[in-house]
């Protein structure tokens, strides 16, 4: 969290906010659904879990262990189904423990929003020990010859007669709740991990809905980015600039003397102004497709794809790196005058834009770029540090406004009715020929 990765946006039922709110007031649901349950089940049971932590404390049921005994009780009755609970029990003391959070306050982001945070720790079973190796001294011991020189009946004695050594891998994964705007925020792009973590919510009351990025528009993130391209400005500066690349090394490259237009052309290979003033330029990692009919080519650098889409009229950009920007200027004490640019925010767009499987729309490659050099800057300027929710919250805030501004911009370039279904909507699965209905 803080930097670049991939994040799953999923739909969240606002009017769950009140079943929400009562099941972290239930002691026994939040241990039972606690990373503390979950790590003891892996454990005791070598069943993979996922469990939950606050956003201020993601190694809680470290710092309040169980003691063995303990420990084996919580697993066994944490895997019995929440409608058993009533008629088992637990100890007062593994109830009352403080290796598990209860009541609202340990999630809540902001004190006026209903905003949530909390970690997602998924404890996976991994093979640690090489399984292969296993079999393979097995083979040697009892059959006096290696694995792959084995019949298959004996080949099904060894492997039924190597235990793997597994141990269980922990993952600590940000999940943000926006009940006000409706919108769950998970840090993977894990299909399976995702459908965990939808799971662990819906038992805690959370309503998921399944979402995607929406327009109708045949083969829209295409057209998006060959939009921007073809209205690109400083045409010829990346045109000099890929010509010098067939040229020069790296090293040998003669740096443009406006600072401005040397990040732009060693960043980018288009840039483009947007109506709403804001800029949105293309890099690599990209793809580029020269006729419809070929597969896409993969590109890293910007003078590589300048080159490519000037083979043929047909080339098109079928996934690129885009970055927001806002350009100001600024003015010296000696009076001198100068532009400047500011990454706003970075997503990549292609046809993996949605997790369909999970329901998910997807931000892959996001990032704030100046999200902590801006707030490193508040802390000098006020001489405060803010609080971790603070820190939380303004991602979180940061974020709704980066995907606010994506769809605006996306529905301008797409020329997007504004009464049209659009941006993140509810998943929609074709029936028949004539009937959608929403996932």
């Amino acid at each position: 969290m803080f930097g670049r990765g991939s994040w799953a946006i999923l739909g969240l039922a606002k009017d769950s906010l009140d079943a929400f709110k009562t099941s972290l007031e239930d002691r026994t649901l939040m241990l039972t659904s606690s990373q503390l349950a979950a790590a003891a089940i892996i454990r005791h049971f070598h069943a993979e879990t996922v469990g939950i932590n606050p956003f201020r404390t993601p190694r809680l049921d470290e710092d309040h262990p169980l003691l063995g005994a303990q420990e084996e009780e919580l697993a066994q009755f944490a895997t019995l189904p929440p409608e058993e609970y009533a008629g088992a029990s637990l100890p007062p003391e593994i109830l009352a423990g403080e290796g598990h959070a209860v009541t609202a306050q340990p999630f809540l982001l902001h004190q006026e929003l209903p905003w949530f945070g909390l970690w997602a720790v998924t404890n996976e079973l991994k093979d640690v020990g090489d399984l292969a190796s296993i079999k393979e001294q097995r083979a040697y011991v009892l059959l006096e010859r290696p694995y792959r020189f084995l019949q298959p009946t004996d080949k099904n004695t060894v492997d039924e007669n190597t235990p793997g050594v597994t141990a269980a891998v922990r993952r600590q994964i940000p999940v943000l709740l926006d009940f006000h705007e409706g919108r769950v925020y998970v840090e993977s792009s894990n299909k399976k991990v995702i459908a965990m973590i939808i799971g662990a919510l819906g038992r805690l009351g959370a309503g998921i809905l399944p979402v995607a990025w929406t327009y109708n528009r045949p083969n829209w993130p295409s057209t998006i980015l060959d939009g921007l391209h073809e209205n690109t400005q400083y045409r010829a500066e990346f045109n000099a600039r890929a010509e010098d690349a067939t040229r020069f090394g790296p090293n040998e490259l003669e740096r443009l003397e406006d600072r401005e237009m040397e990040s732009i052309v060693t960043r980018f290979f288009s840039m483009t102004q947007l109506p709403s003033d804001l800029w949105v330029g293309i890099a690599g990692p990209a793809q580029i497709r020269l006729h419809d009919t070929t597969p896409s080519i993969p590109i890293k650098t910007p003078a590589t794809a300048t080159t490519l889409l000037q083979i043929t009229r047909q080339a098109t950009i079928s996934g690129g790196a885009l970055t927001w920007q806002e350009r100001g200027s600024v003015t010296t004490e000696k009076g001198n005058e100068f532009s400047f640019r500011k990454d706003l925010f970075c997503l990549a767009l292609n046809d993996r834009i949605n997790l369909t499987d999970v329901g998910a729309a997807m931000l892959r490659g996001f990032d704030l770029p100046t999200f902590r050099k801006d707030l490193q800057r508040e802390i000098r300027k006020s001489g405060q540090v803010p609080s971790i929710e603070q820190f939380w919250s303004g991602w979180l805030h940061e974020m709704s406004n980066a995907v606010r501004i994506a769809d605006g911009s996306f529905r301008e370039l797409l020329d997007i009715d504004g009464k049209d279904v659009a941006g993140i909507a509810p998943l929609r699965i074709t029936v028949n020929s004539e009937t959608e209905v929403a996932a």
